[in-house]
């Protein structure tokens, strides 16, 4: 296998991380860095891909499945969702296991023929980090999208709904500081210094929930009928007072940004099983799947040899919905290892 080599460490720039620095300044200077990233809704869309990439049953030599570990598929599920790319650096140790190590910074170099390309990536460790000068074949790097200006840059969906990742974020900030906002009750009294309001003070403030029985407030604490309040004294709630337009745009907010990542919203807003089931099958068919062909493509590439991803144990939801199918299969005159292929009730082969 020519697995690639640690090179000389170049200290040259290049156009992606030049790019990121500029568009932090330019968001900076126009107050428009809201972290969307933060959100409930881009956690949730992550860690669903996250676990559904680690659960993939990996096909392939033993070294491989080894190091195409639930781990290495988790973190690149998560890396997709939050920041569009993920890289891992390809290590083979003397005894030859082969590792893929997480770089946490990357950038390429070479002309527009991806055959000249190299990668400068560095792996962070406990205590230091280690800068790896490879060749394309020495990485595993996968993407949500690019651009063709970029093609060694990934574009995750946050940055293709950048404007709906930060409307999300602008309403969950405005909810979490009313909440953070000051609390409590507000009881208005008299301004007056006399000893019995003072003992009546220091008796509200003791209350913590048992009664108090207290003279009315009519008879003016010792000021005088014509100085008494007119009525007794009203607690006022003082606290957060969360703008419902804007409780609206977080739930439709949460909602869009779940699409723009694949992931249908159903799956976390629905109380209904059976179109749960439906969510979570179209999820499985029309976003989990094609990543992991992609993933298995790269795999195959860099690791030279036959690398597959199933999932048939997160099929067992759809059981009924694939009995069904394959019923109707036969029914035409499919054949029945045909049928039972089709409906994915048995692997091929």
């Amino acid at each position: 296998m020519r697995w690639p080599w640690q090179g000389r460490e170049k200290r040259s720039s290049g156009g992606s991380f030049t790019d990121a620095v500029i568009r932090l300044i330019e968001a900076e200077a126009a107050g428009t860095s809201t972290d969307s990233s933060s959100t409930a809704a881009v956690e949730a869309a992550s860690g669903a891909l996250s676990r559904a990439l680690a659960s993939a049953r990996v096909s392939g030599p033993p070294h491989v499945i080894r190091a195409v570990s639930a781990g290495f598929l988790a973190q690149t599920g998560r890396d997709l969702i939050r920041s569009g790319q993920s890289m891992h650096v390809i290590r083979v140790s003397r005894a030859g296991r082969v590792r893929l190590l997480p770089a946490a910074s990357w950038h390429f170099e070479g002309d527009a023929d991806p055959s000249t390309w190299r990668v400068r990536a560095t792996v962070y460790g406990s205590s230091s980090s280690t800068t790896y000068r490879l060749p394309l074949s020495g990485v595993v790097f996968a993407a949500w999208g690019a651009t063709p200006g970029q093609p060694y840059t990934g574009v995750g969906p946050l940055r293709w709904a950048s404007t709906t990742g930060r409307m999300l974020a602008e309403a969950e900030k405005h909810i979490g500081d009313e909440s953070a906002g000051p609390r409590g009750n507000l009881l208005p009294v008299p301004a007056a210094d006399d000893d019995k309001l003072a003992k009546l003070k220091a008796a509200v403030a003791a209350l913590k929930g048992r009664a108090l029985l207290t003279e009315t407030t009519s008879t003016g604490f010792g000021l005088g009928a014509q100085e008494a309040p007119r009525q007794d004294f009203v607690a006022r709630r003082l606290g957060g007072s969360v703008d419902q337009n804007m409780m609206l745009a977080r739930r439709d907010g949460f909602a869009e940004v779940l699409a723009a990542t694949g992931t249908p919203p159903s799956l976390f807003t629905d109380a209904d099983g059976t179109a749960q089931r439906e969510a979570f099958r179209r999820y499985l068919t029309m976003t989990v799947q094609p990543i992991a062909r992609v993933l298995e493509q790269e795999l195959s590439e860099k690791l030279e040899t036959s690398v597959s991803l199933g999932f048939e144990d997160l099929y067992a939801h759809d059981l009924v919905g694939r009995a069904s199918s394959f019923q109707k299969l036969v029914a035409a005159g499919v054949p029945v290892a045909d049928a039972l292929n089709t409906s994915g009730l048995m692997a091929d082969g």
